[in-house]
């Protein structure tokens, strides 16, 4: 796994996020199921290989902010996984249709904090892996 491919999961997701919120801004609740479990199937893969692969790598760090900053992100952001879990569980297709205003506030909430951890991963946390990167290949070398 690379760095790569967690920002190509990225790309995919945020662009999973809009056609959901674009689907929400209708009155027709049809298509959003298709959109919600393409969305959930790459987000759970996605949190799986950061949470495995990523996490781990970068809270053992040499470099003490890399180490910081991932120990820190993973203790704040931990709890996105849950709170998708619970909204995806919560919000069964006959509940949508019965509370279509209460689905769109709450998706509103859970896509934001969806891109608010992808923004900050991007931003801050996927640049102090490039450089644990560079410092474990120059250290092998």
């Amino acid at each position: 796994m690379n760095l790569e491919t967690l920002r190509h999961q990225h790309e995919s997701l945020e662009e999973l996020v809009e056609e959901l919120i674009a689907a929400i801004a209708t009155n027709d609740p049809r298509p959003v199921a298709t959109i919600r479990w393409r969305l959930a199937r790459e987000l759970i893969a996605h949190l799986a290989i950061e949470d495995r692969w990523l996490y781990p790598r970068l809270r053992q760090s040499s470099l003490p902010q890399t180490a910081e900053l991932a120990t820190r992100f993973f203790a704040e952001m931990g709890g996105l996984k849950e709170a998708f879990n619970n909204y995806m569980t919560h919000w069964t297709d006959p509940l949508i249709a019965l509370d279509w205003p209460g689905f769109r506030r709450e998706t509103h909430m859970v896509m934001a904090q969806l891109r608010a951890r992808i923004d900050r991963e991007n931003a801050q946390l996927y640049p102090l892996a490039e450089r644990e990167e560079k410092h474990a290949s120059s250290r092998a070398a």
